[in-house]
């Protein structure tokens, strides 16, 4: 008789497809939350207070895109520590590490907000903030860091649950966060006339919101993962190991984010019409990047409980599952999204000529952008294995260098905005390629903190 199984069990014991797709919606949706944080304060700022706020809002996204980049993967590297440990059903040493990764985000939590308060004036100032919204972003800015401690402690938390196989409560408690940020941004800026500290103040609020109540889970639940305050100190052994696998993913993700400047350079060399579309294609593109993220990120969390539980060739299996269901997916998406371009288009921009433009970038990527599934699939597997160094090799040689050295020779002798686009699907393909032949080479099994409770089984 077949054993009826947990949900948080789902993932090393119940059908593959069912417990990636059951982990991977509230994923997507914990995304599609995080996307309308961003949003909110511009509509907004742009509704309400004008374009200097709106640009001053945008003077420090960069930094803030960076900085939460890092943030998301030191998270990435805890939540793979916790969930080998809780595949390989090692509590003790699952205990360490939840009480070291929160005691980190704690500490690394205050440390960036008081050097980010300290340090805004001057990092604007190297970034150039013209004069005449210097203050504005000054205040955006400090306000913003002030957040940052409850940032560090929900995405740590968030990690730790998702890990154990929850991700559905991490999505309420930050639906949450989202929706009093709305009413904030509403009550601050619209009707208080707040300006541009009204927005920051809501974002620092909501946030704070969404932390207390993952903090406040974790201290409260039954599970093994419960945190207790006289336990909460940073065990050397476990701090090297988040560190370890966080770090490169940390950032990876920063320097994807800085190498978006070099794309900037070229796409503003094109004109007003090239930039605007672009900013519409990006934002018509997460439609179709979003949903493979959330496989990616799925396959992170059962990798790593599949491989503390010495369940290789289910590993092996869910990989190949996870592309199937991943690629089927951004097929169908990305053909809904070709069949609405015109009307997506038109949410962001009204404007003819942009509209063409971005219809053109569109037609380039989005009948190929199933490739970037292999990407997410294969990078979250070999991360959720214990194996964060070579997936950052790869994507920053291939999405940031290669994409550099092409933009540059292709630019100049196609010369149009199309040159620009061509060169993301063929860093697609080359990045694919890359983490497929690792992948193959099965030696990133052997980084799994588990392994030695691992070493008589066999991927073939």
């Amino acid at each position: 008789m077949k054993q009826k199984c947990s949900k948080q069990d789902l993932l090393i014991n119940g059908s593959i497809s069912k417990a990636l797709i059951w982990f991977a919606l509230p994923l997507l949706g914990s995304s599609f939350i995080q996307l309308l944080y961003n949003a909110v304060d511009l509509i907004f700022i742009g509704n309400y207070v004008g374009k200097s706020a709106s640009a001053a809002v945008g003077s420090g996204s960069l930094l803030l895109t960076c900085l939460v980049g890092f943030i998301t993967g030191i998270s990435v590297g805890a939540g793979v520590v916790v969930a080998q440990y809780y595949g390989a059903k090692d509590y003790k040493n699952l205990q360490d590490s939840v009480h070291t990764a929160m005691s980190l985000a704690g500490i690394g939590g205050i440390v960036l907000t008081i050097a980010g308060l300290l340090l805004s004036p001057f990092i604007l100032q190297w970034l150039r903030v013209p004069q005449e919204i210097f203050e504005l972003s000054v205040s955006y800015i400090r306000i913003y860091f002030i957040s940052i401690l409850p940032m560090v402690l929900y995405n740590m938390g968030s990690a730790i649950l998702r890990a154990y196989g929850d991700a559905k409560r991490p999505l309420i408690y930050l639906a949450s966060g989202a929706i009093l940020n709305v009413f904030l941004d509403w009550l601050f800026v619209a009707v208080f006339s707040w300006g541009v500290a009204g927005a920051s103040w809501a974002t620092t609020i909501s946030q704070t919101l969404s932390a207390v109540l993952i903090v406040v889970h974790l201290f409260s639940t039954k599970r093994e993962y419960r945190i207790h305050l006289k336990r909460l100190r940073i065990h050397k052994k476990q701090m090297m190991r988040i560190v370890k696998l966080g770090v490169p993913a940390g950032i990876q993700s920063s320097l994807l984010t800085i190498s978006n400047m070099v794309v900037q350079f070229y796409i503003n060399g094109f004109g007003q019409d090239a930039m605007a579309a672009f900013t519409a294609y990006f934002k018509v593109e997460n439609f179709m990047y979003l949903p493979i993220l959330a496989f990616g990120q799925a396959m992170t969390s059962f990798v790593g409980q599949n491989i503390g539980a010495g369940q290789l060739k289910r590993v092996k299996k869910g990989v190949k599952i996870g592309l199937l269901l991943g690629v089927s997916c951004t097929i169908a998406v990305s053909t809904i999204v070709l069949l609405s371009r015109y009307y997506l288009f038109r949410m962001f921009n009204s404007e003819l000529e942009v509209i063409q433009c971005g219809i053109q970038i569109l037609m380039i990527t989005a009948p190929v952008y199933f490739i970037y599934v292999a990407i997410e699939v294969l990078s979250g597997t070999v991360r959720g294995a214990g194996a964060s160094f070579i997936p950052m090799v790869i994507s920053i040689s291939h999405l940031c260098i290669l994409r550099i050295i092409l933009l540059a020779i292709i630019v100049p002798l196609w010369n149009s905005v199309q040159a620009i686009a061509i060169v993301y699907p063929i860093t697609w393909a080359a990045t694919a390629f890359s983490l497929f032949i690792y992948y193959k080479c099965f030696r990133w099994r052997n980084t799994a903190i588990t392994v030695q409770c691992n070493q008589s089984v066999s991927l073939e």
